[in-house]
């Protein structure tokens, strides 16, 4: 359920900087947010790992305000020191707990926005997801708050995501390859997690799939009480050549989105 290892973490936050797989997903959530959160809003990221796709938005939304939920004390260390050099910290909170069972510091809070990314698929079994998306759920409907979950797909043939590596981020560093396979063998599939969040009591969410290989999955919905989401100031990042066409290959082929 956690990643802890210190030299998996060390590692894991190393080989993010420059991944084009990774840059190319903080791209795609980055976006998907700013097109669901309002000037100005107030974020709960659950799973918020060594910090990279937070501090991304961060970014490129300096009139956020975000928490973000970890259970591993190593990843937040991580986290904490990034924040720090790129001088963050001051609009992001880091609190060390539990996705399945929020404590009341942050379940007593106005929520504008919650987001997952990449996280569920830590979730050891279907009691575990269940109980984390209804904490979600619980918050959505006390707050209005948008959500947004961003996770892998299970494929059907466990050596698909291996061979599409080899052609879209050849050079990812071992570990970090190592753990993105091992991520995506464990995830929920598609069909799973559509079931598990409209059983949670977030009927009206929206779904997307990566295509042609739909090995990453969205699903979100919209603030309860229609506010627009979107900044005038989110511009996204000039990502490197190799990331930057792979990312507007996964925004172009994602069967729906909210941006």
């Amino acid at each position: 359920m956690i990643m802890d290892d210190a030299e998996s973490v060390a590692q894991f936050h190393a080989g993010g900087a420059s991944s084009a797989t990774m840059l190319m997903v903080y791209d795609f959530n980055a976006r998907a947010l700013d097109a669901l959160l309002p000037e100005g809003a107030r974020l709960l990221d659950l799973g918020v790992g060594s910090g990279r796709a937070l501090a991304y938005l961060a970014r490129l939304r300096p009139d956020l305000h975000v928490t973000g939920v970890d259970l591993a004390p190593n990843m937040l260390a991580t986290a904490r020191g990034l924040f720090e050099s790129e001088g963050l910290a001051a609009r992001i909170q880091l609190v060390e707990a539990d996705m399945t069972a929020l404590p009341e510091s942050i379940t007593g809070q106005p929520w504008d926005g919650i987001s997952c990314m990449w996280t569920l698929h830590q979730l050891p079994d279907f009691d575990v997801l269940r109980a984390a998306l209804r904490q979600i759920a619980v918050l959505r409907a006390g707050t209005g708050a948008a959500v947004w979950l961003f996770d892998f797909a299970r494929l059907r043939d466990p050596g698909t995501l291996d061979s599409l590596l080899d052609v879209v981020d050849p050079s990812v560093p071992p570990v970090l390859r190592g753990d993105g396979l091992a991520s995506e063998a464990a995830a929920f599939t598609h069909d799973e997690l559509v079931g598990e969040l409209r059983a949670a009591g977030l009927s009206d969410v929206r779904a997307g799939i990566s295509r042609p290989i739909p090995f990453v999955q969205a699903f979100w919905v919209q603030r309860g009480d229609g506010r627009a989401g979107g900044s005038p100031r989110f511009r996204p990042e000039r990502l490197p050549p190799r990331a930057r066409g792979d990312a507007a290959m996964l925004r172009t082929g994602f069967t729906a989105k909210p941006f």
